[in-house]
């Protein structure tokens, strides 16, 4: 990515800290850091604000990233190992309140105890590693940058971004699946009440 660099340029022309930069764009001086070595990227309103200030073009601003989004944005590896990393998480979740069941089942035993230990050690494994790859890809970002560059409707990006919504929607999304997750156990330890 090209806009790190370009980002440190302006500021430099400008005559800027990264400290004045940060405060001229609310952000904090960690976050321009992150931007200029290229560990971060600057979301739409923020790459707005940076070109206002910094009197150039958004196009300037990203020209050579575009492409570089839409690669990684379509790129197959990161889809195939979000996929499966969601797949292990809930297989391993399945798993995991099943066999709540056979502990209940084989009462003392600690080598059953081990299973469920090691099927919500994965699932929490994989959960993890789906929302690193999200954030490490910097996903939501490229598609609100590339909408605004092709002209689409920059608000139905941010809206995947809106945070209130975010928690709410993940609200959910942990309220069905820990239901689901207690009814299985639920079935897993009736069924252990009846074979035993």
């Amino acid at each position: 990515m090209n806009i790190g660099n370009k980002i440190k340029t302006y500021r430099k022309v400008r005559g800027l800290s990264q400290e004045a930069l940060a405060k001229k764009v609310y952000v904090s001086r960690q976050t321009i850091s992150n931007w200029e070595t290229n560990k971060g990227y600057p979301d739409i309103q923020n790459i707005l604000l940076l070109s206002v200030l910094f009197d150039v073009s958004v196009d300037e601003l990203v020209k050579g990233d575009l492409d570089a989004m839409k690669e990684k944005l379509a790129n197959k590896k990161v889809n195939a190992q979000m996929s499966l990393y969601t797949w292990m998480m809930l297989i391993a979740a399945v798993l995991g309140a099943i066999s709540i069941g056979l502990v209940f089942f084989f009462e003392g035993s600690m080598v059953v105890v081990l299973i469920p230990i090691i099927c919500f050690t994965i699932m929490f494994f994989s959960a993890n590693q789906v929302e690193r790859l999200k954030s490490n890809q910097n996903l939501k970002t490229y598609a609100e940058i590339l909408a605004f560059t092709e002209g689409r409707d920059v608000d139905e990006q941010r809206q995947k971004r809106n945070k209130a919504k975010d928690k709410w929607e993940k609200g959910m999304i942990v309220g069905g699946f820990t239901g689901a997750f207690l009814f299985i156990v639920l079935i897993s330890i009736g069924m252990a009440a009846i074979l035993k």
